[in-house]
């Protein structure tokens, strides 16, 4: 999607999720603007994690499984290495 003109919103918007990331990016635009060329569609990072998650559901499940079972082994083995610290003395 190739947006035509600047947003209001994007430039001054109290929401900083929708304003311009860099001073760069508001520049460029500002100058595709003048030279009456179309504004590129603006990327956010949390849009792009979103459509990556959304096409690649078994991987990201798979993931999200293996990470959990690591943290609650690693939870697991702090408990009882302290338990045993404890009975040592």
């Amino acid at each position: 999607m190739i947006t035509t003109g600047l947003d209001f919103d994007e430039v001054f918007g109290e929401d900083r999720t929708r304003r311009y990331e860099t001073a760069n990016g508001l520049a460029t635009d500002i100058t595709r603007h003048l030279s009456n060329d179309p504004l590129l569609p603006v990327r956010r990072a949390s849009s792009t994690a979103s459509k990556i998650r959304s096409t690649n559901k078994l991987a990201f499940g798979a993931a999200t499984a293996v990470t959990l079972a690591l943290v609650i082994g690693l939870a697991f083995s702090t408990a009882l290495f302290f338990r045993a610290q404890a009975e040592k003395k």
